[in-house]
């Protein structure tokens, strides 16, 4: 298998990208608020996959955004 190639740098910020952002910062409280409140409560498997789930796409999700808004800052600064 060839290795993967990087994303090439997005030229604008788009409404997908302002919604994938505004979708991080609201998984990552809910993923904690679920993680605490299925460890104190329920203590199931599945809500604890669920919050943790929720949790680590959310921080995807943020770091993704942060990397493509960084490319984004520098390549306005070549031009």
């Amino acid at each position: 298998m060839p290795p993967r190639r990087p994303s090439p740098p997005p030229e604008r910020l788009t409404a997908r990208d302002v919604v994938q952002i505004v979708f991080g910062f609201l998984m990552v409280p809910i993923g904690a608020v679920i993680l605490y409140r299925t460890a104190t409560t329920i203590r199931s498997f599945t809500g604890i996959a669920i919050g943790a789930a929720f949790l680590a796409f959310g921080v995807y999700r943020l770091a993704t955004a942060f990397i493509r808004y960084r490319m984004l800052l520098r390549m306005r600064a070549r031009r």
